[in-house]
């Protein structure tokens, strides 16, 4: 007998926006931003996949590519093993709906202030999406199931809480909110899309343990994006999960929680390593800023072959000319090529700064 398939699988995904001249500038020519450039990644059942990265790496473009809100330019993205694209258009033969499919796959915004209807309370907002998809139930059934998903994020009494407009909440209640109208789905995914950010500090590992006390009860895998390593180390390592590590647009490395901080394969990865100080005093960082410069390359005209050579202490003429292998879907692997026994790199003259610049 086969195995079931990836709960979610993306193969060799890529989106590309058009960046087209502002109103003051010259050319009509639109140019062409390759937020997410061939990316595999699979999530299983239960699972939490961490997506972190300086901002503008893709992060936000992959996790939406994720769930069906972004269509990829390339690539497939499937779920339960079924393009989701196919299902939308009604192009295939399938045996899911879309409505089934964007009801499993959910998301929790940054800023849930904005995504919660300021004109309508709690027990309005939440009984919407439970109209839409299940019809069936009654209005004292609907009631019954917000006031249950709101005591479970911690909102008591939940009658009262129900009554309230979203202004009349805090930060920290508004994003439990979030979290609860995205659970009435029983979703298969949630993409937590910087969903603890705009909490304070205090309250963050608060939010991340209850999302990961709910994932154990809802049976629910998480697509957790932020740019704090720590943050994604915390709610990785306690769900035994893995982190990937995005750059311009790809997957840099991806590893469990304590391989990526304890022994990083890529050079980036030690950056963000060397960048976050509260991850423990286990971990030694070096003084100085462990690559070449802090400026990011224009995603509109990437750097040829490895994408981070121009920043990257470590790079050879190689990487000037050769772009590593894309990453498999699934398990530990880096894209760079000191990984690789054999590699043309160790034979290749280091970079000098000069080099590294003019690339």
């Amino acid at each position: 007998m086969s195995e079931d398939p990836p709960l979610l699988e993306l193969d060799t995904v890529s989106v590309t926006f058009e960046n087209r001249p502002g109103l003051f500038e010259f050319g009509d020519e639109a140019e062409q931003v390759r937020a997410v450039d061939d990316v595999s990644l699979t999530i299983e059942s239960n699972d939490v996949v961490s997506l972190v990265g300086e901002s503008g790496c893709g992060k936000t473009t992959l996790g939406k590519t994720a769930i069906g809100l972004q269509r990829p330019t390339s690539g497939t993205v499937r779920f339960r093993g079924e393009d989701i694209w196919a299902i939308r258009d009604g192009s295939t033969e399938t045996t899911q709906s879309w409505a089934d499919v964007r009801a499993s796959l959910q998301i929790i915004h940054q800023d849930p202030g904005s995504s919660l209807n300021p004109n309508r309370r709690l027990l309005s907002i939440l009984s919407e999406p439970l109209r839409q998809v299940r019809p069936t139930l009654g209005a004292s059934e609907r009631r019954e199931r917000i006031y249950s998903l709101l005591e479970r994020v911690g909102m008591n009494p939940a009658p009262d809480f129900a009554d309230r407009y979203p202004h009349q909440l805090s930060g920290g209640e508004q994003q439990r909110v979030a979290l609860a109208r995205a659970l009435l789905m029983n979703p298969d995914v949630i993409l937590a899309d910087e969903a603890i950010s705009a909490l304070d500090v205090s309250l963050r590992v608060e939010m991340m343990d209850l999302m990961l006390e709910l994932q154990s009860v809802f049976d629910t895998s998480f697509i957790f994006i932020s740019h704090d390593l720590s943050n994604a180390r915390y709610f990785t390592q306690h769900a035994n999960g893995k982190i990937a590590v995005m750059y311009l647009g790809r997957i840099a490395e991806i590893s469990s929680a304590e391989q990526l901080i304890h022994n990083p394969q890529h050079p980036y990865t030690s950056v963000l390593r060397w960048a976050t100080p509260d991850l423990g005093a286990d971990v030694s960082t070096p003084e100085a800023i462990p690559m070449r410069t802090i400026d990011v390359p224009d995603p509109v005209d990437p750097p040829s072959g490895c994408r981070f050579h121009t920043r990257c202490p470590e790079a050879r003429e190689h990487c000037t000319a050769v772009e590593p292998d894309p990453l498999p879907a699934g398990g530990a692997d880096v894209r760079c090529f000191r990984v690789r026994d054999g590699s043309p790199y160790w034979n290749s003259p280091p970079l000098d700064e000069e080099e590294s610049s003019s690339s």
